[in-house]
């Protein structure tokens, strides 16, 4: 056996001695799982990359933030800013959120030894059957380290008037989403992609079924605490993340756009209907996580965002027009409703031209059908944003005038008619006039 061989099952060893036998600190909690503990620098030698990940995270410093505001002693915070924390004991393994917190301890002799054999007597070395053999005479089994993707894995923490991440997350719909999506018959597998975190973070060769998948939409969908390279530890940027589910996924006309939240704030995908863009630097998160602080004076609860239900508070900070949270929620509700008197108008003129359209037969039937599919494809794209146009009024009402214009053609008998453009008949007398006046003015010279 090599010295490099040999050094690493001395300092596994070492790391276990020191996990059997040292003193923990005193504190009050609840959180050992009755396992040996090894520490941060007990996982870090064959999980470096995400050890220095980690350190870059808040949870390297939980406890940190503890000694900063004088409450290194208080019961009440201690369990969520330690790891192994004991409430018959009174005591904690480690400071801050540590590897264990979430995955349980990391028990020398079931866990590690496994690690180390398995780098020792790597597959180059041994086979399949030899590994097993020698495992099986040393009796040691492999330790399933805790890999818990639902919500209340971080709700244990993220809770209460501090910090109600996991209460406001169980009021939302996305709590739902599983539940939601085996009510609907038209499921299938490839939905999970936006309604199971498990089928998100799973290896292709791996992903569950509707008949096997028991995960929802929880926190470790948009977030995982490995990644601190991007801001609230999130899987990818806030401006992509909402909308790499929540968008019509390539819908045309013919098909029913579903969820196009993305494309209705980007002001595209319409037909007939690209030409104007709300807001571009606005992202989902700027208006659905209103957040606020804890307040230490009046014990007001601090909000985090995580139900993305609407708080017009969240528009004074762009609008500095709106007077009180109260000015800005009528604004929207007036400017909805004036978009919804034009939808409701509409969607009754697109019903007529379906049955104008399903009326018709031979040649006729498809023009009539393709102009149809325009229409109903522009006006579902509103309902479908389920804003009421709120995303983008400009283009919310862009989409039912181009709808409109459409099923009036059907209705006239006209389906392939071009759509007018306001004032175009005076601006070409204009520029004829003008065009004229020139000829007449350099054949007077």
């Amino acid at each position: 056996m090599s010295v490099r061989k040999i050094l690493v099952i001395l300092w596994v060893l070492a790391a276990a001695f020191i996990g059997l036998f040292s003193n923990p600190i005193s504190a009050e909690g609840s959180e050992d799982d009755g396992g040996q503990y090894i520490g941060p620098d007990g996982c870090k030698y064959c999980h470096l990359h995400y050890y220095d990940e980690w350190l870059l995270t808040t949870h390297s410093r939980a406890f940190e933030r503890l000694v900063e505001r004088k409450q290194e002693t208080n019961a009440s915070c201690l369990p969520c800013h330690t790891t192994g924390y004991n409430n018959d004991t009174h005591t904690y393994k480690y400071r801050d959120v540590t590897c264990e917190a979430c995955h349980g301890s990391g028990d020398i002799s079931n866990n590690i030894a496994k690690q180390v054999l398995t780098i020792v007597y790597s597959k180059s070395n041994r086979s399949d059957e030899e590994l097993k053999s020698l495992l099986t005479e040393l009796n040691l089994t492999k330790k399933s380290m805790v890999k818990n993707l639902t919500s209340e894995m971080c709700g244990r923490c993220h809770q209460g008037e501090h910090n109600p991440t996991y209460e406001e997350w169980n009021e939302s719909k996305h709590s739902q989403s599983l539940v939601d999506l085996k009510k609907n018959k038209g499921a299938k597998d490839a939905c999970l992609e936006c309604h199971s975190t498990e089928y998100i973070i799973a290896e292709e060769h791996e992903k569950p079924t509707l008949k096997t998948v028991t995960t929802g939409l929880t926190c470790q969908a948009c977030h995982d605490v490995h990644r601190a390279e991007v801001e609230k530890l999130l899987r990818v940027p806030k401006n992509v993340l909402c909308e790499s589910c929540h968008n019509m996924e390539g819908a045309v006309p013919g098909a029913t756009p579903h969820h196009p939240q993305s494309e209705m704030r980007l002001s595209h995908g319409g037909v007939d209907a690209d030409t104007y863009i709300y807001q571009p630097a606005a992202s989902c998160a700027d208006c659905h996580r209103y957040t606020r602080d804890y307040n230490r004076t009046t014990h007001e609860p601090a909000v985090t965002g995580h139900s993305f239900e609407i708080d017009f508070n969240v528009c004074m900070t762009c609008h500095e027009g709106f007077s009180s949270a109260e000015r800005a929620e009528e604004f929207v509700r007036v400017q909805q409703a004036e978009i919804m008197t034009r939808y409701n108008s509409t969607i009754l003129k697109v019903a007529l031209a379906y049955n104008i359209s399903n009326a018709t037969s031979g040649t006729d039937r498809a023009k009539y059908f393709h102009v149809y599919n325009e229409s109903s494809f522009n006006i579902l794209m509103v309902s479908a944003d389920k804003s009421k146009g709120a995303h983008n009024p400009k283009y919310a009402l862009e989409l039912i005038d181009k709808s409109e214009f459409k099923a009036d053609n059907i209705i006239k008998g006209q389906p392939e008619a071009k759509v007018s453009i306001p004032g175009f008949g005076i601006l070409s007398g204009i520029l004829m006039l003008a065009l004229v006046w020139l000829v007449a003015a350099r054949y007077r010279k």
